[in-house]
């Protein structure tokens, strides 16, 4: 569950966007989601979307095609950020380098 309100200027005073996600489970998105939906309370509109995810079946080291998994349920990307620095070191060979020096990022620009 994800909730974002006014403080973050994306609705109206006294009015919360809730995000709630899953993995379907037992065939019936509705009933995945309930859970999540109990915390809410009273709720204006309600959207229900369905995507099916994908996962490449190799890893890219024997043809060079190197292909990342679809969006997944997380609401912060943590899975998706996971894939892309294990894509970069399957592409690379290296892990990803996240120390920035803040005194030379003005030479980046």
């Amino acid at each position: 569950v994800c909730c974002v309100s006014n403080g973050l200027n994306v609705a109206s005073p006294g009015v919360y966007i809730a995000i709630v996600s899953t993995l379907v489970e037992k065939g019936n998105p509705d009933e995945d989601v309930m859970p999540g939906l109990r915390l809410l309370g009273p709720i204006l509109k309600r959207f229900t979307a369905v995507s099916n995810t994908y996962e490449p079946v190799e890893d890219g080291s024997k043809d060079k095609c190197f292909i990342s998994s679809s969006f997944d349920a997380t609401s912060h990307f943590e899975s998706d950020v996971e894939d892309m620095l294990g894509l970069y070191k399957r592409v690379t060979g290296e892990d990803l380098d996240m120390n920035i020096n803040a005194d030379s990022v003005e030479a980046d620009y």
